[in-house]
């Protein structure tokens, strides 16, 4: 039981990362006339090993200052 709730933490962690840095790369776009990516991009880059688990340690280090974040956000206004 806590291996699979290991291994989902981890996943909905690198989803919430991701989808972090999606919006926010993509609004900057809207700001600097700068080419779209998609959101695949950033989930599951092509290329390397190395780039591949560079892009997952930092989508899972976003994840986790975003998700403490919100948490901080709900503590501070007791929603």
């Amino acid at each position: 039981m806590d291996f699979e709730q290991i291994i989902s933490g981890r996943i909905i962690l690198e989803f919430l990362g991701a989808t972090a840095r999606f919006l926010y790369f993509n609004l900057t776009t809207l700001l600097n006339d700068n080419d779209f990516r998609t959101f695949s991009s950033f989930w599951s880059p092509s290329g390397s090993n190395k780039k591949r688990d560079d892009n997952s340690n930092r989508n899972h280090m976003i994840g986790v200052l975003f998700l403490g974040a919100f948490i901080m956000t709900l503590i501070i206004f007791n929603v």
